[in-house]
């Protein structure tokens, strides 16, 4: 099977400080700028994190895949993270924790990106 074929969302790539330009004095104009409608695929990872007295804790990991000619930059912001319906996976804005390539027996089959949601300023 392709992996293309289970890339089933979609989402937007903010590449955050990118140059887009220079003043008239020379001076470079930084902007953020986003990639929209990027195939990618968000699944959810349970890992036990400690059992004590009380119970198991479990601390949950939000994955997002992507094909491997999207390299994403570890200062990108990943949001809008939608199914092929435009209905919501995941919501908020994620910075990227750990961006993993993964390779297949001969060349880069994907890459694995660890999300860390990003503080709304409310918590």
């Amino acid at each position: 099977m392709r992996f293309e074929r289970i890339l089933t969302h979609r989402c937007t790539i903010v590449l955050t400080g990118q140059k887009i330009g220079e003043t008239e004095y020379g001076k470079p104009i930084y902007r953020d700028v986003p990639i929209g409608n990027v195939p990618c695929r968000a699944d959810q990872i349970r890992r036990k994190a400690s059992v004590d007295q009380y119970g198991v804790d479990f601390i949950i990991e939000n994955i997002l895949f992507v094909g491997p000619d999207r390299q994403i930059p570890s200062d990108a912001k990943i949001k809008d993270i939608r199914d092929l319906k435009d209905r919501p996976v995941l919501e908020g804005v994620y910075t990227v924790e750990k961006a993993q390539p993964i390779y297949s027996k001969v060349r880069l089959h994907h890459y694995e990106v660890t999300l860390q949601k990003e503080s709304d300023g409310n918590g």
